[in-house]
């Protein structure tokens, strides 16, 4: 008896894992995903499952953007096509850095973002220009202490 649940416990997970590798069907998508889509038409049957599957569910966040964000969505796509490949591989190593940070830390670091979009184009320009003015030592002691620095309690003084 023992046997036979650990056969088909084998069974049914490799089963699940398979399942997980299915692509998405065409005929699977909706209309507007494959109106989104339509330049993979041709060659849908041939991609990897995975990337049937990224590609679906990122046609999927399009249709339910706002035009306002698809434009933005647009624009930042411009900017990332028009960077090196090396710029785009820092980016992509500085994306995985940031994922493999504590929930907390991601955070910390999301506030900081935020209220520096916040500030005035001109005190944004300011704080730049002060970055780009610091020796690298300097830079890596003001990486440290941000690093080491609890999220603020009470207003903001910028």
């Amino acid at each position: 008896m023992k046997a036979e649940t650990i056969l088909l416990l084998g069974i049914l997970l490799a089963w699940s894992a398979a399942g997980a590798n299915d692509g998405v069907a065409w005929d699977g998508l909706s209309d507007e995903q494959k109106q989104v889509l339509n330049t993979y038409s041709d060659d849908w049957d041939q991609l990897e499952p995975a990337r049937q599957q990224q590609l679906a569910a990122g046609a999927r966040r399009w249709t339910s953007m706002t035009p306002e964000q698809r434009e933005r969505a647009q624009h930042r796509f411009k900017q990332w096509r028009n960077l090196t490949e090396e710029q785009r591989d820092f980016i992509r190593q500085r994306y995985g850095d940031f994922q493999n940070l504590p929930p907390e830390q991601q955070q910390r670091i999301r506030d900081n973002f935020r209220r520096f979009k916040d500030l005035s184009p001109e005190r944004r320009q300011r704080l730049r220009e002060r970055f780009r003015d610091l020796t690298p030592e300097q830079r890596q002691r003001l990486r440290e202490r941000m690093s080491d620095r609890r999220p603020r309690q009470g207003p903001s003084r910028d």
